[in-house]
């Protein structure tokens, strides 16, 4: 990341000459980190940088450019950025300027085409002299009281995950499933859930890691909707990090894609301060699997109750996401996107409050048959309706049905009031 100075800083990053490229769109990204700024392009462009003060703003000029691509509109620049404008200082440029708040830091990269976006032009703005940081403060062990949970919602931003046929965004599902189920983790006293990411933004594969590290994480769960050439794959499953390879041809093409979300997210891989692969922990890598391994088969049992697995067995495969994490961590897809019935179950509430209910009882039967986590048991089968709860998420933080729950409270109505006790069927 480059620093704003007075002055101005002109630097050119070499690239193949392409005569008349076009900027196909003009998008932009914000996250607690930082606004994104993205140029999409019909090929590699010749590109020069330098910033201006009073007032602060960051030109790019592009060589042989031309572009009929509506930029985003005030409103949409995010809280760094005051406006986008453009011009042609000189035959054969084109110029944008950036109008900025304040000094900022900021840093200009081609992304080479990936499977889901062609060549990219990418600016980012963050403020200056911040710390890298996450969307979540860091936690202090000596008051650390909970059983913390790090939930990762695969992809964002610029990396939408597996389409389906319907246009179902995995980015968007495992969102959904990720928030349902920090909101139940939250409400039972001596569990707590984090996210990687709180909207559509991408989150580099080494900062998801880096988040569940600084929040002392005890357990990591990657949550994800797999898809597969073959249409009638159905199911959810579990992956742990191998130490040898992949247990399926499957899970080697999906770690290999999953891997490669950094390139698609837009992540300067060059620029990275340590690699994954230097973060790696010197720890007992097999204790890490083996209790990974316990985990993803409580997980698969839970979801075994719900839907279809894709297979009872927990898979293995070389996923970056599990690789320096020194906890149980689990990849966790919880069905096929590209499966027809399967999308459109997961454009479901319904659906979605399901699955994270399903992970929520494994976590609770996870750490407390592991004497990990005290979480409190509701006595004789009797439970007290806090804030914001609802029959259907009661029925899927309990494994039941909101029809059950209201034949054994003979309910007529679904409305539920705060301490409120519920008799909760099979308890």
């Amino acid at each position: 990341m480059k620093r704003l100075i007075l002055g101005f800083v002109l630097f050119q990053l070499a690239s193949p000459v392409l005569a008349g490229v076009d900027i196909l769109s003009i998008r932009t990204w914000h996250s607690p980190l930082r606004t994104r700024l993205v140029f999409d392009l019909s090929g590699p462009v010749v590109y020069s940088v330098f910033t201006l003060t009073g007032p602060q703003r960051i030109v790019i000029d592009l060589k042989d450019t031309a572009s009929n691509a509506v930029p985003p509109g005030d409103q949409t620049l995010g809280p760094w950025l005051l406006a986008l404008r453009s011009g042609n200082p000189s035959n054969g440029v084109l110029r944008y300027v950036l109008d900025l708040t304040a000094e900022l830091e900021h840093d200009v990269f081609l992304v080479p085409p990936s499977t889901v976006y062609g060549h990219r032009l990418v600016v980012d703005v963050e403020p200056v002299d911040k710390p890298v940081r996450t969307s979540i403060k860091p936690v202090d062990s000596a008051k650390k009281k909970n059983y913390v949970v790090v939930i990762d919602p695969g992809h964002g931003g610029d990396d939408p995950g597996a389409l389906g046929r319907r246009g179902t965004r995995e980015k968007n599902v495992v969102l959904a499933i990720s928030e349902r189920l920090k909101w139940m983790l939250d409400l039972e006293p001596g569990l707590a859930g984090q996210l990687t990411r709180k909207g559509d933004y991408y989150v580099s594969l080494r900062n998801r890691i880096k988040i569940a590290t600084e929040q002392q994480a005890d357990v990591f769960i990657s949550v994800h909707a797999d898809s597969a050439r073959r249409r009638s794959a159905h199911g959810a499953s579990a992956y742990v990090l191998s130490s040898t390879g992949a247990s399926s041809e499957i899970g080697r093409e999906l770690a290999k894609r999953e891997n490669a979300s950094d390139l698609i997210g837009g992540v300067r891989l060059g620029r990275q301060e340590h690699s994954v692969r230097e973060m790696m922990l010197d720890m007992s890598v097999d204790w890490k699997i083996k209790e990974s391994r316990a985990f993803a088969g409580v997980l698969l049992h839970e979801l075994g109750k719900v839907g279809f697995l894709h297979t009872k067995q927990v898979q293995e495969a070389g996923f970056v996401v599990l690789k320096a994490i020194d906890i149980p961590a689990v990849l966790l897809e919880v069905g096929f996107i590209s499966n027809e019935k399967e999308e459109l179950a997961l454009n479901t509430t319904l659906h979605h409050e399901r699955i994270a209910g399903s992970i929520f009882r494994a976590i609770v039967r996870y750490c407390t048959e592991k004497s990990l986590c005290r979480v409190n048991q509701d006595s004789n089968g009797i439970y007290v309706v806090r804030k914001a709860e609802s029959l259907s998420l009661l029925a899927a933080r309990f494994g039941t049905t909101v029809s059950a729950l209201k034949r054994a409270n003979k309910l007529k109505i679904d409305t539920l009031l705060i301490g409120q006790k519920l008799v909760i069927p099979g308890s």
